[in-house]
């Protein structure tokens, strides 16, 4: 394939998925996995690929650590590319430009249309897929060419980006960026990046070391030898064998968090330890860091007692509801938006020998066009079925209502009828449907909350969803409230994807700093009104109805598709209607 070609299928495959959310057959070859999704979570993000707006982000500072030690590298890189009309960028680890080296006045020009400046973000949340926002978001080294790039501004130039790993505290530090006004890869760019990623690490750890050993010097010259102590800054922490063995969990970034932030100097104040347990301790400034050392006590340390978080009223009230309607082998409407665990309760609510016989799903949206299919399906399957769940029923139509009702009717009078359970995202497909199927299943509805209004639940969550992949982590309490202010269109599903992302590049405590960038981003948007978030959850509804399909939706909703689409990226609603994976039996 000629590169003009490529190219071209690129330029295709982009444009159709802005549209459509996917990339086409015929353009598969073309798009690189990685670009397919920095795509999607660009689209879902609501980032507009016409335009760049960004954010009031806050002033970055051009003296930092990373920049003082990041300068003369970059003077280097600049004049290395001089010649090809490039630029060299420097972004935080919020992928926030801190510097820029733009030698050609032309090229200046043409980078001040896409904001390219100090203080401007690179965030794919808000610029799409570039080089710095998406190698920050993959943690890896990125190659964005030409039509790879989200916007359309975007689309005449290739970046080459990688994070820069801070040699001590192996946290991200920022990411390092070389843009070209070319749309061909330049084979030597990768590899000046990678030089500038290790200069930069070099600097950076020798830096370090200088303020270590002076710590370190401080720690020796003061620390008492009839106290267990240790010390500790945003970088160290050195214990001696008396606190180590105190402190055998001890995480120096959540101890930094507890200590640091609260800087008591010279007072006594209390460590809560990883066990609950909290122990008195004398903290004393030392050069950058604290001096904390634990103050002897008669009796063994006393605990916090823990404080239950308090469930959702509104899940609870749904689960006992569905609780007692399954007791009395009543028929079951389980209602919910997209994502917010329909399916997860009512294996809940029928979970005794369910390894002996299993709930059996159908699932309505697989058989939308063979109504006749879904009705043969639903005879063969629910005759020996102890529960039969009809899965998205409100995606059937009235044909396949009309064969499917004689057929229910036939299951709940056998000698052994099944449990009937139904899920659906609304409460109904239309009249003739609801007379004819519905009303079997309405005798009682017990609808799931969205996970925006079950915040309280947040943390029994997380723990259900960590415990699968990693026993050993935990949330920090600043975690869970950053999350906490998240508006979740994807709901349990969404976070279920979050705490995968999170526990692939961290474990133990996680902390803020450990959330996927984009993540951490949405934790400092404005909070939604009342009238907003109504307004939000009626065209979910709509574009739920229509199964996507904006046209409907917009006449359902009584406004123009132009404003429709408005709104649908302001809400951040790309993929409402499309998110459902369909599952067959």
């Amino acid at each position: 394939m000629s590169t003009t070609t490529y190219a071209r299928q690129l330029r295709a495959a982009r444009d159709e998925f802005v549209v459509t959310g996917r990339v086409p057959e015929r353009y598969r070859a073309a798009v690189r996995p990685e670009i397919a999704a920095s795509w999607a979570r660009s689209r879902s993000g609501g980032v507009s690929p016409e335009e760049v707006h960004l954010p009031a982000l806050p002033e970055v500072d051009e003296k930092s650590e990373l920049a003082m030690v990041a300068g003369p590298v970059l003077d280097r890189l600049a004049s290395e590319i001089d010649e090809l009309g490039g630029a060299v960028f420097l972004a935080n680890s919020q992928a926030q430009l801190v510097r820029s080296w733009i030698p050609d006045e032309m090229v200046r020009t043409s980078l001040r249309r896409i904001l390219a400046e100090p203080g401007a973000s690179c965030n794919e949340a808000h610029v799409g897929t570039n080089g710095i926002g998406t190698a920050l978001a993959d943690g890896k080294t990125k190659i964005i060419g030409g039509p790879e790039h989200w916007g359309e501004l975007h689309q005449d130039m290739t970046c080459v980006a990688a994070p820069i790993v801070h040699p001590v505290t192996r946290r991200t530090a920022g990411a390092l960026n070389v843009t070209l006004m070319d749309q061909q890869i330049h084979p030597a760019l990768t590899a000046l990046v990678r030089w500038g990623i290790e200069e930069i690490r070099q600097g950076l750890l020798e830096r370090t070391g200088k303020a270590e050993r002076l710590l370190f010097e401080q720690f020796m010259a003061r620390r008492r030898s009839d106290r267990p102590s240790l010390l500790l800054s945003p970088r160290l922490c050195i214990a001696d064998p008396a606190a180590a063995a105190l402190l055998p969990d001890l995480d120096a970034a959540e101890l930094w968090d507890q200590v640091g932030s609260s800087r008591q100097p010279g007072g006594a104040t209390e460590l809560e330890l990883a066990d609950g347990a909290v122990v008195p301790v004398n903290v004393t400034p030392v050069e950058e860091g604290l001096l904390i050392e634990v103050r002897r006590q008669g009796r063994p340390p006393r605990r916090r007692s823990a404080v239950r978080p308090r469930a959702c009223a509104a899940f609870a009230a749904a689960a006992e509801a569905g609780a007692d309607a399954v007791a009395a082998g009543l028929p079951l409407l389980i209602t919910g938006e997209t994502g917010v665990g329909k399916l997860t309760l009512a294996r809940r609510l029928t979970s005794a020998d369910a390894d002996l016989d299993p709930l059996i799903v159908v699932d309505c949206r697989a058989h939308v066009d063979e109504p006749g299919r879904l009705a043969e399906d639903v005879r063969t399957v629910g005759a020996g079925a102890r529960v039969l769940l009809l899965r998205h029923l409100d995606g059937i139509g009235y044909p396949a209502a009309k064969l499917l009702a004689p057929v229910l009717e036939m299951l709940t009078s056998s000698p052994r009828p099944p449990q009937l359970i139904a899920t659906t995202t609304r409460r109904r497909n239309g009249p003739d449907v609801l007379q004819v199927v519905f009303e079997r299943f309405a005798t009682v509805t017990v609808e799931v909350p969205p996970l925006r209004d079950r915040v309280a639940d947040l943390p029994t969550l997380l723990s259900a969803l960590t415990a699968g992949h990693d026993r050993r982590a935990r949330w920090s309490p600043e975690a869970i409230e950053v999350l906490g202010r998240r508006t979740w269109p994807g709901n349990v599903r969404e976070l279920e994807n979050v705490v995968q992302r999170t526990l692939s590049n961290s474990g133990g405590l996680i902390r803020v700093a450990d959330l996927p960038l984009d993540v951490r981003q949405e934790a400092g948007r404005r909070s939604l009104t009342r009238m907003e978030r109504a307004e939000r959850d009626a065209i979910m509804a709509a574009l739920e109805n229509s199964r996507g399909n904006k046209v409907i939706a917009a006449e359902e909703l009584g406004i123009s598709r132009s404003s429709l689409y408005r709104k649908i990226e302001r809400y951040g609603l790309a993929d409402a209607g499309q998110v459902e994976v369909r599952l067959r039996s």
